[in-house]
């Protein structure tokens, strides 16, 4: 992989965090209740977006290694298929384990009566408590979404475009559910793409120590 994207990677991840960090202190509550009182959260419509990008995303990513590694050979091709596939499940369990450790608090509350800013007037950080209902931050969905986008984007990287606006479609209708803050969406971002940079430079030893063409 290289170190220049490496660099770049890194550099944004960092500037999402600090960014996810602002958000928090600053933003996230008033535009929580802004978009709340906008109505704009009622649009139920959105969740189509939000629940069939992530199928959308994973059939992407477990048929885009055949078809751009098939050339190189099948083993090599559905080996990938198979270790992004895993490394996705592992991004997510990463991200679950965060959500217990931050016990954020929801923008709003929609599944098993979670405490929210909205229905509840609570808002901050319930630390070590976020099994259950309370595990807003970081964001699940733009995890997923943009651990996804960055392998597309080494795999394809023709259709950059793409892959830059699918990342940042889920996020937007994120907030405009109130499903997530911005903040939580800043860090999602930012643990996707880390996970996404860590797969693939693993992969990258992989291939070059096992599956390299003799």
């Amino acid at each position: 992989m290289d170190k220049q994207l490496i660099r770049k990677i890194l550099l944004v991840s960092l500037m999402l965090c600090s960014l996810s960090a602002l958000s928090i202190l600053f933003i996230d509550r008033n535009l929580g209740l802004a978009v709340h009182n906008s109505g704009l959260d009622s649009n139920l419509w959105l969740r189509k977006l939000t629940e069939g990008l992530p199928v959308f995303l994973l059939v992407m990513l477990v048929t885009v290694p055949l078809l751009t590694k098939w050339q190189r050979g099948n083993l090599s091709a559905l080996l990938l298929s198979a270790y992004v596939y895993l490394g996705l499940k592992l991004t997510m369990e990463i991200k679950t384990g965060l959500k217990t450790i931050f016990g954020r608090y929801w923008t709003k509350t929609w599944i098993n009566y979670n405490l929210s800013l909205i229905h509840d007037g609570i808002y901050g950080f319930n630390w070590w408590h976020g099994f259950g209902n309370q595990g807003c931050f970081p964001s699940g969905h733009s995890t997923y979404t943009a651990f996804c986008c960055f392998w597309l984007y080494i795999l394809q990287p023709r259709y950059k475009i793409l892959w830059l606006i699918l990342l940042v479609i889920m996020p937007l209708g994120l907030i405009a559910l109130d499903y997530h803050y911005l903040g939580d969406c800043f860090a999602g971002v930012a643990l996707g793409l880390s996970c996404g940079m860590g797969s693939v430079i693993v992969w990258a030893k992989i291939e070059a120590r096992f599956l390299a063409k003799k």
